[in-house]
């Protein structure tokens, strides 16, 4: 019996959009689920698909990857904000490795996960089994969250730019600009203290999985 991650996912106000423009940011979303599906086809069990009008779903081997991938689908598809439920326990195959031709637990948990993100209008929610485990993400993903809350265009593209390049100078290479304006933009937003806050979330998610290996 094999546990995954089950992320669940839709557009954020979709409802409310004009039908041309949702069906434009439909085609966007696709997009880049059809990129990440090849940058992470290592990681997943079951390639991200559109499931039904603005929700997709998709199911990783393991948890480890998890905030990594919901922050690529966040960068390729701002300034469309998505919200995202996951769940990890036991998935029922029932045909093919599509999403669609599966259930079991980890797909329920996301569900309410991603049900409760909307009904208290979040970004993310984990569900799992260890309660301890939930708390301590959701708690640091909604203080994430409250800080993105303020974020200009501007804010977002250079803390993207510093996540991926690595360096304040080759930012501000690209900019054109100098090192320590990036810095200060970066330090006046939080983005420094979202980083840090990332990479925790990142640590965690491998511990739960060490631990999840060790139970086997």
């Amino acid at each position: 019996m094999a546990d995954f991650a089950v992320i669940i996912a839709d557009m954020q106000a979709s409802r409310k959009m004009r039908e041309r423009e949702r069906y434009e940011w439909q085609l966007f979303l696709k997009s880049a689920i059809v990129q990440l599906n090849e940058t992470y086809i290592e990681c997943i069990e079951a390639p991200f698909m559109i499931t039904k009008g603005d929700e997709f779903q998709g199911v990783l081997k393991r948890m480890a990857p998890v905030n990594q991938l919901m922050s690529k689908f966040e960068q390729l598809t701002y300034p469309l904000h998505l919200r995202f439920g996951v769940g990890y326990g036991y998935v029922q195959k029932m045909g093919s490795d599509i999403p669609i031709e599966m259930d079991g637990p980890a797909f329920h948990l996301a569900n309410a996960a991603l049900e409760y993100a909307k009904k208290k209008k979040i970004l993310v929610r984990i569900s799992t089994t260890d309660l301890i485990f939930d708390r301590a993400l959701n708690t640091i993903f909604q203080l994430i969250h409250s800080l993105k809350r303020g974020w200009s265009d501007l804010n977002y593209r250079r803390y993207w730019k510093y996540r991926d390049l690595g360096t304040l100078q080759k930012v501000a290479n690209e900019a054109g600009v100098s090192s320590q304006s990036v810095w200060e933009s970066l330090f006046k937003s939080g983005a420094l203290d979202v980083l840090q806050a990332d990479r925790a979330i990142d640590e965690l998610l491998k511990d739960f999985d060490r631990l999840q290996e060790l139970r086997r």
